[in-house]
């Protein structure tokens, strides 16, 4: 019995070396494939969640990868990527035309982006025979363009040419360079902008809308066979918020790092400042949002008009991490 008691305290005496979160990462780990869209600073959790070994502490080994705007939702529907933080936009247009793509979480509701143009451009009337750039396809810098062109009663590649980039810095870029005559950014890239004499025009975020920004979407074929993956991703996104809203001098270094600017840069300053208080850690997802999505979409396609925006959400594992009171605990942190 004495020798047996000797293996038995033998063999769990190493587990006792590590805190609870080590051992928690000290288990056998799911290896997936996940995405973001764009290089931007209110894109922050998956990348947090990733170099700070979030997504490992919750059981998961992710490979994550930058994929731009709509091309997002043709990895997710093909498989080659399992989740992905990206445009609420671009999953209510690609399940709209019928992919099996859906909201899981939303982590930043509000279109905090503004139009710059060049002296000339005194008025947005000014636009009408001129050229605006705004980001990828079916992301959400050019889905606030088309909104933004839409309240102004100018028809895209109409009355004004509407031309898709990779995303702010190129947008910066061509109005430096005159290849457009306005832009669509966030900040800070609209900070930079006004100190390069490109004048807001247009302060899109003013429109005050609920809007899923940032979504962390999946398959619901994915997320009906792995719900207990989808619950780690969400409990690892959550946590990544609530270090970055709470803890800048561990995460602003990795902001700096996906950003590729220096570690000092005025920027990263700034724009935790500018979207550490938006990023929502509780990831509820508003249905008034997704409804304005539709109805903006159904300007092309009536149907839309009609569909329910709950269809969009799956809200279940959001829904059991609230029952559990994970939210709660990791804002208590």
């Amino acid at each position: 019995m004495h020798k047996l008691l000797k293996r038995i305290v033998a063999f769990l005496l190493p587990a006792t070396l590590f805190g609870p979160s080590d051992l928690f990462a000290a288990v056998a780990v799911k290896k997936h494939r996940a995405a973001f869209t764009a290089f931007a600073y209110a894109n922050p959790p998956f990348w947090i969640a990733k170099d700070l070994k979030v997504f490992e502490k919750y059981g998961l080994d992710v490979e994550l990868v930058y994929v731009a705007g709509a091309r997002n939702m043709q990895a997710l529907i093909g498989g080659s990527i399992d989740f992905s933080q990206a445009g609420g936009a671009s999953v209510v247009s690609a399940a709209a035309q019928g992919a099996e793509v859906v909201i899981l979480g939303t982590v930043f509701k509000r279109l905090i982006f503004a139009v710059h143009a060049t002296p000339q451009i005194k008025d947005v009337s000014d636009l009408k025979g001129k050229s605006i750039a705004a980001g990828s396809v079916g992301g959400n810098s050019y889905f606030a363009g088309q909104l933004f062109l839409s309240r102004f009663g100018l028809v895209p590649n109409k009355d004004v040419q509407f031309r898709a980039l990779g995303g702010t810095p190129e947008v910066l870029s061509a109005l430096q360079h005159g290849q457009v005559q306005a832009g669509v950014m966030s900040p800070p890239s609209t900070t930079i902008a006004a100190r390069m004499g490109f004048r807001q025009i247009f302060d899109i975020a003013s429109l005050d809308l609920p809007f899923p920004t940032i979504s962390v979407a999946s398959t619901r074929r994915f997320a009906q066979e792995n719900p207990e993956t989808i619950l780690n991703v969400l409990r690892a996104t959550s946590e990544a918020v609530y270090l970055y809203k709470t803890q800048p001098e561990l995460t602003l270094p990795v902001v700096a790092k996906y950003m590729r600017v220096p570690k000092d840069d005025p920027a990263l300053r700034e724009s935790y400042e500018s979207y550490g208080k938006q990023l929502d850690q509780y990831l509820r997802t508003s249905p008034e949002g997704i409804k304005f999505i539709l109805d903006f979409l159904a300007e092309q396609r009536l149907t839309l008009k009609s569909k329910n925006p709950a269809d969009f959400i799956d809200s279940r594992f959001v829904n059991k991490l609230e029952e559990e009171g994970f939210f709660k605990k990791v804002a208590t942190k």
